[in-house]
């Protein structure tokens, strides 16, 4: 009897010891530096991922004004000259063509026409390609129009004032000669330099309606088209 009770008092000891944390013995001591599960799970990361994001939008931002200033650059500026008597008299009599007397373009010579065209790149300061498309110089292009019309139009009906009038009078080695960003200041120059100083040979008064007919201000595109 007395041996059961001993063992029974054993048993008890053991299920006494179990509960009050005997068997953490087994476990890492206190004050252990072995880290712990939840010690050893990768960190959340810290709000500073976060702010790093914000430089990237500001850029985007930035990227995007400087884009929108480049798209609105300002206009090109064309130093508007005064028309002058042509300094290609002795080329086109060359030709065999009366500077003040000049011919509808469609009436010259095909030899004469090629060197008028010459005169007429060095006039503007251009290239064969500048109005001829590339390999097929006799397809219709807007500037050979355009430089057909003007030839019509112009040389071969005004002069500058009694003196010979031609391309390089007003182009003076551009293509573009007016400066189109200030409509009223660009009407006040051409009346001046254009109404005012080219003469019809006609007879007739040159005025702005004599380009502008019914003061269509596009006639330029007309002509192209």
């Amino acid at each position: 009897m007395k041996r059961v009770i001993a063992l029974y008092g054993m048993l008890l000891a053991g299920i006494v010891a179990a509960a009050c944390g005997g068997a953490a013995q087994n476990g890492p001591a206190i004050g252990s530096t072995t880290p712990t599960a939840s010690e050893s799970a990768t960190p959340t990361p810290t709000p500073t991922g976060t702010a790093t994001a914000t430089p990237t939008a500001t850029g985007t931002a930035t990227g995007t004004a400087t884009a929108t200033a480049t798209a609105t650059a300002t206009p090109e500026v064309i130093e508007m000259k005064a028309p002058i008597p042509s300094g290609m008299v002795a080329d086109l009599q060359a030709l065999g063509l009366d500077p003040k007397n000049l011919p509808p373009i469609e009436k010259l010579e095909p030899k004469t026409l090629r060197g008028v065209m010459k005169l007429l790149a060095k006039s503007l300061g251009a290239k064969c390609g500048d109005c001829h498309t590339e390999g097929d110089f006799a397809a219709q292009t807007k500037r050979k129009k355009i430089a057909a019309k003007m030839w019509d139009e112009f040389v071969a009906k005004l002069s500058l004032q009694g003196q010979p009038l031609f391309c390089d009078s007003c182009h003076q080695g551009r293509i573009k000669e007016l400066d189109r960003s200030d409509k009223k200041a660009l009407g006040k120059w051409m009346d001046a330099n254009f109404a005012q100083k080219l003469v019809r040979k006609d007879g007739k008064d040159e005025a702005c309606e004599s380009c502008h007919v019914d003061w269509d201000m596009t006639f330029l595109t007309k002509w192209g088209g």
